[in-house]
């Protein structure tokens, strides 16, 4: 078992990862199939294909299958526009929203239901979706309607990508990112908060048999060597579904020196807090939350648009995510706690003996928590 400061054994564990899943997730084939209205169609397509970020581009072959309602309804779905529709991972539907669906429309639309595949459909400049009349309702029953006012607006491009990764299979997203510059910074928040949340549910999962002097040490240790593999992962799934070239090693060594106390100090603070049993559960699982969004935050302006983040910005950085980890903490806590005690309490029971078990524990009261931040 590895010395609980020892950091080079920390960052040692990096050389030992295996990205060979990941690089070949980033890989894999992915189709959306765009049909639609002009200019509804040529607005959505490029919100999914253009972003602000200004290192790379898309990346292997432009994964949208484009096609107008017209050549649906000219060819219906026995040619070979039908049968690239059905091969394809999503269907998105683009309407002019300020219109009623017209007859014409409404019969490609119920052709395309036939299809019965994830789909999205993306009504433009209107804020309040038309329902749609007769044997149309279907299509809009399964699929995922969304209402983009403004599409000239930057949160335009982010509520269309929360819809594509809605009905997107969960193993395509990274590859759809790496296509479509576009998706990129959608991708990058929820693979952040996602991360972040992981590693939080990690530390409280530990904590417990870390608030035990005799197993601290040795819990600790292996905490750190978890999380820091949790965060080059993460940091690995920014760079690789930004477009840079997935040679792991590399985009590590390239990151370490922006990231600097974003990646290592967080860890021997959350790490130390696990050693202190008195500062409980809710700091630790705070700081190992912080942690993993400081790192995904500056990993993420770097490999999007190589910006080197200044000490004031990243200490804005690390103290938001402190902020909102402690929010996360206080809740993950919480339901944690509700959960032992619809099974028993049995969190509640193994905390109490861990107090009794502790040095002039025998009833004592638990520490006060700090209180919430309005």
């Amino acid at each position: 078992m590895p010395n609980w400061n020892d950091l080079g054994a920390a960052f040692s564990t990096l050389r030992e990862i295996d990205v060979t899943v990941i690089r070949e997730e980033s890989e894999r084939p992915v189709t959306i199939a765009c049909v639609g209205e002009q200019p509804a169609l040529a607005t959505s397509v490029g919100l999914l294909s253009t972003s602000d970020s200004r290192r790379y581009g898309p990346v292997g072959l432009n994964p949208l299958l484009i096609a107008t309602l017209g050549d649906v309804r000219k060819g219906g779905l026995s040619d070979d526009l039908g049968s690239a529709l059905r091969h394809a991972d999503l269907l998105l539907i683009a309407l002019d929203g300020r219109e009623p669906v017209s007859t014409a429309a409404a019969a490609a639309i119920r052709l395309l239901a036939d299809l019965a595949m994830p789909t999205v459909i993306v009504l433009g400049y209107t804020d309040t979706p038309p329902i749609p009349a007769g044997d149309t309702r279907r299509a809009f029953a399964y699929a995922h309607v969304v209402a983009l006012p403004n599409p000239e607006l930057p949160q335009a491009a982010d509520t269309l990508a929360e819809a594509v990764f809605e009905r997107l299979p969960g193993d395509l997203h990274m590859a759809a990112a790496r296509r479509l510059p576009g998706l990129r910074p959608t991708y990058a928040r929820l693979l952040i908060n996602a991360t972040s949340f992981t590693n939080a549910s990690y530390a409280l999962a530990s904590a417990l048999p870390e608030q035990i002097p005799i197993f601290s040490i040795p819990f600790a240790a292996a905490d750190i060597l978890v999380l820091t593999k949790n965060q080059a992962m993460l940091v690995y799934k920014l760079a690789i579904s930004h477009g840079a070239p997935p040679e792991f090693q590399a985009r590590i060594r390239e990151v370490l020196p922006v990231l600097g106390g974003a990646f290592a100090w967080r860890q021997v603070a959350r790490t130390l807090v696990g050693l202190i049993p008195v500062w409980g559960v809710v700091p630790k699982v705070a700081i190992a939350y912080a942690g993993t969004y400081s790192t995904g935050m500056v990993a993420w302006r770097w490999f999007d648009s190589g910006e080197l983040i200044s000490g004031d910005r990243l200490k804005e950085i690390t103290d938001e995510a402190l902020r909102i980890g402690r929010e996360r903490a206080l809740s993950i806590v919480s339901s944690a706690r509700e959960r032992g005690s619809a099974g028993g309490s049995a969190l509640g029971k193994l905390t109490g003996r861990i107090r009794r078990a502790l040095p002039g524990g025998k009833g004592r009261p638990a520490p006060p928590t700090e209180p919430e931040q309005p």
